[in-house]
């Protein structure tokens, strides 16, 4: 019965001693950011890219692309879906101590701004290749 009862009473406690939740704004805010970063990333990069390759490009990072230089798609979209899962669990479990306070939402939050920038940036940056690749020579 005990050892039972146990991990219920750990529970209760953790639940009692666990700290008040930072303003629901700051946390909403920090999680869009967050969604469209993952929605940057997946959805448009890699969107962007295959329009890319199919006109004639080749994928530049040697991480994600194969030995002939097209994009491997699974390890594209396995290492950019575990970044965004990464980030979620890093951000909604605080896991590093030192970002419990109210003010590391805005923090994450610039970093999520950030990352879509980045993300847009390439979006962007790939459709005019694809553009550039598709466009006759004169």
């Amino acid at each position: 019965m005990i050892a039972l009862a146990t991990p219920g009473l750990h529970a209760q406690e953790f639940i009692e001693r666990a700290p008040k939740e930072s303003s629901s704004k700051r946390k909403w805010v920090r999680r869009i950011t967050l969604a469209a970063a993952c929605a940057g990333s997946l959805a448009f990069d890699s969107i962007s890219t295959r329009r890319a390759v199919a006109a004639g490009a080749v994928e530049s990072n040697g991480l994600l692309a194969g030995s002939q230089g097209a994009p491997a798609w699974g390890r594209v979209i396995g290492i950019k879906a575990a970044f965004c899962g990464a980030a979620a669990v890093v951000e909604e479990t605080h896991t590093f101590g030192a970002w419990k306070s109210p003010a590391s939402d805005w923090t994450w939050t610039a970093v999520n701004a950030t990352t879509v920038s980045v993300y847009t940036w390439a979006g962007f940056h790939n459709l005019k290749l694809a553009n550039d690749l598709a466009a006759p020579k004169q």
